[in-house]
C-alpha cells in the first residue's frame, strides 16, 4: 500500500506530537508542540485539521484533552525517511563565506519537474542571519558525497528548514587520486643549488617542486616564494634544503578524491603531492579536481 508524503511542516509536527506522547503517555496541547518547534500555535491547529481528516491523529475534549496519535502516524514515522539524503552532515557557505551552520537532511523536491529543481534542508544552528536571495553551497554531505548550490528561496527558523533553488547538483564519485594526478612528477634533491630549482620552474613554467631525500623519499617542497625570498635575503648560493617547507601534505595514490578535497580545505593549500609509499609519484591540484567535476555536469 503506498502511503502520502506528508508537507515537511505536517510531518515535523506530527513527529514532535508522538515524541511527547511516548514520554507523557497523555494528550498533547497544541501550544506545547508550538513550543517544542518554535513555531506558531495557530500554525500547529491548523495543521491538526488536516493530519485529523487524514486520520493521522485523534483529538481529545475535557480539561486534560489535546491530540493523539493514531496507529496511522506511528507507522508513518517510522518508516524509511522519503529525504534523499537524511542525516547527511554537511558544511554550509553563505555568499562564499563559511558558517557554523550544517546541515542534517536534505529532500529533493519537485524531482518529476525539470525546470524546478529545489532542495529542502534541515539545518542545525541560528538561521537568524540568513536572507532570502543568499547565494548557498552545500556540502560535500559526508556519507552521500553531494555537493548543491543555490539561491535561498524560503526560510522557516522554527522548523530550522530552507529552501534552495538548485543552480549545480554534483555527486563526487569514488576516483582514485592516482586517476587525476598528474603523473610526470619533476623533483630535487634536497642537496641541490636553489638555482636549480629556479632553472627548473622557469623552464617547466611550475611554481612548486617536491624535495626528496637520497632515497628519493618526500622531505619537503619548494616554491616560487621560497626561491624570492632567499633572493631577498642575498643567498642565492644555498641549497633547496635550506628554503624548503618541510611539512608537507601528502596524500596516497590510492586514496580517494573525496578525501584529497578535504585535505585541500582542511590545510587551505591548491595541491597535494601523492605518493606511494614514501615516494611522490605524482602532483593533485584544486584545478584538476575543478575540471573533473565540470566535466560531470
Amino acid at each position: 500500500m503506498m502511503v502520502e508524503k506528508l508537507p515537511s511542516t505536517y510531518t515535523s509536527i506530527l513527529n514532535a506530537l508522538v515524541e511527547l506522547y511516548m514520554m507523557t503517555k497523555r494528550p498533547i496541547k497544541s501550544r506545547d508542540i508550538a513550543e517544542k518547534l518554535g513555531i506558531n500555535e495557530g500554525t500547529v491547529r491548523n495543521s491538526m485539521v488536516a493530519l485529523r481528516a487524514m486520520g493521522y491523529i485523534e483529538s481529545k475534549t475535557g480539561p486534560y484533552g489535546g491530540y493523539v496519535p493514531t496507529q496511522k502516524a506511528l507507522e508513518y514515522i517510522k518508516m524509511p525517511t522519503n529525504a534523499v539524503f537524511a542525516l547527511d552532515i554537511a558544511p554550509i557557505t553563505i555568499n562564499k563565506l563559511p558558517t557554523n551552520l550544517y546541515v542534517t537532511g536534505i529532500e529533493l523536491l519537485d524531482v518529476i519537474n525539470p525546470f524546478s529543481n529545489r532542495a529542502l534542508v534541515r539545518v542545525i544552528g541560528d538561521l537568524k542571519n540568513i536572507r532570502i536571495g543568499d547565494n548557498v553551497k552545500i556540502g560535500p554531505t559526508a556519507n552521500s558525497r553531494v555537493i548543491i548550490e543555490g539561491i535561498i528561496t524560503e526560510k522557516n527558523e522554527g522548523l530550522r528548514e530552507l529552501v534552495i533553488s538548485i543552480n549545480k547538483l554534483i555527486a563526487i564519485p569514488k576516483v582514485k587520486v592516482e586517476t587525476l594526478m598528474s603523473k610526470n612528477v619533476t623533483t630535487i634533491g634536497h642537496g641541490s643549488p636553489l638555482r636549480d630549482a629556479a632553472r627548473v620552474f622557469a623552464e617547466k613554467k611550475i611554481r612548486a617542486l617536491p624535495v626528496v631525500d637520497d632515497d628519493d623519499r618526500i622531505a619537503g617542497l619548494i616554491t616560487t616564494s621560497e626561491i624570492a625570498r632567499a633572493y631577498y635575503e642575498g643567498n642565492l648560493n644555498a641549497k633547496v634544503g635550506d628554503y624548503m617547507r618541510r611539512d608537507v601534505p601528502t596524500i596516497d595514490k590510492e586514496a580517494d578524491l573525496y578525501d584529497a578535497m578535504k585535505l585541500m580545505t582542511v590545510n587551505k593549500i591548491g595541491r597535494l603531492i601523492v605518493v606511494s609509499g614514501a615516494k611522490p609519484v605524482g602532483i593533485i591540484t584544486r584545478t584538476d579536481i575543478l575540471q573533473y567535476l565540470a566535466s560531470l555536469d
